[in-house]
């Protein structure tokens, strides 16, 4: 049955173009080798948990919007929808992957071979983890996820409060694995996915319980901030093996929904809503392309003067670096996919992904 078209939340689209930065930014700060930066500077050490896994934020507007979004839920149109804008820049940056980072590699490999490895079972093997490119991992999970759609329409239309209290239990317990693991980040990114339709469904009641209780929210996002934070200078906390960085994020998204809340009720033509608009708008294609920008960076920055910045051990350096390191990758990114939507219109999207 359809049922009216709701309101537009602004709030989101602000969120997912915070979310692309800072996942870019955690990865711009991974350029800097020296095992001693997090040791040696809180200032690093702070920006490098911060930066850490705003892939959740992802994860939790997929849910959100997938809640918001179901009057007008079909399941061939939603499948078609995913396979144009998800399943094939998938495969197309995998292909270019395949050729450009990992060609030596699998040349030396036998077409098939049923005993040892081979250029298909590697490739496949990389297709199913997504380990041909670093972000990729996030690929075969959310897919998996994709293909729960029926399953997951059928729950929207169910109360989610429950569900989304125990996930976040859950994300505490259950350590987010290895990236190479698509179904164990299943397993703790799927209550993620549905804690962001639990959010969506119970939008009013939580900004109103937000708003009463204001100080103790940011009080537990700083106390999940602050234990591992504090776990990287001091041992035998009693609480170290729990895992807090997925639940940090959670309640920071929801702070982030309390005070971005005033974005759904006016016009929006402020510059820095254009800003964050613009970046959610070109997400998809900034999340494809940056890592292979930032590897061809830091391989120019290898090769030039400046190369034992890599290896600083000066905390401020190393910071301001990786924030102009930032800078040069989402510039050159917008660039590429503005260029490749330039030659390809409409087909960039199979290529790229789909850019508003």
């Amino acid at each position: 049955m359809v049922t009216e078209k709701p309101q537009k939340i602004h709030s989101i689209h602000v969120l997912r173009g915070v979310a692309i930065i800072m996942i870019v930014f955690s990865h711009c700060l991974g350029v800097f080798k020296n095992t001693h930066l997090i040791a040696n500077s809180y200032l690093f050490s702070f920006l490098n948990l911060f930066a850490f896994n705003f892939t959740t934020f992802f994860v939790l507007i997929a849910g959100f919007l997938f809640q918001h979004l179901t009057y007008k839920f079909d399941t061939r149109t939603y499948y078609l929808s995913k396979f144009k804008t998800v399943v094939c820049p998938y495969i197309s940056v995998s292909i270019f992957c395949f050729i450009f980072f990992h060609y030596q590699y699998l040349s030396e490999l036998p077409w098939y071979s049923s005993t040892e490895s081979s250029i298909i079972s590697t490739i496949t093997k990389m297709m199913l983890t997504g380990t041909q490119l670093l972000p990729l991992w996030f690929m075969p999970m959310i897919i998996i996820i994709y293909l729960m759609a029926p399953l997951l329409y059928f729950w929207s239309k169910k109360s989610l409060i429950v569900a989304g209290l125990i996930a976040m239990f859950w994300v505490v317990m259950f350590t987010k694995p290895d990236f190479t693991q698509p179904f164990l980040n299943l397993l703790h990114y799927g209550p993620v996915y549905l804690t962001g339709m639990m959010i969506k469904q119970n939008y009013q009641t939580i900004m109103k319980l937000v708003k009463s209780n204001l100080f103790l929210v940011i009080f537990f996002f700083g106390l999940c901030f602050c234990i591992p934070f504090a776990y990287r200078y001091t041992s035998h906390l009693c609480v170290e093996k729990l895992y807090y960085d997925t639940l940090q994020k959670i309640i920071l998204f929801i702070l982030a929904l309390y005070f971005l809340d005033e974005l759904n009720h006016k016009s929006n033509e402020g510059k820095c809503y254009k800003f964050f608009s613009y970046m959610a708008n070109i997400s998809f294609p900034i999340y494809f392309i940056h890592e292979i920008i930032v590897l061809e960076l830091e391989q120019l920055l290898y090769q030039s003067p400046l190369k034992n910045i890599i290896k600083t051990n000066n905390g401020w350096l190393a910071s301001l670096s990786a924030v102009i390191f930032l800078v040069f990758t989402l510039v050159l990114s917008i660039i590429i996919a503005n260029m490749i939507k330039f030659i390809f219109k409409n087909k960039a999207q199979y290529l790229i992904g789909g850019m508003r």
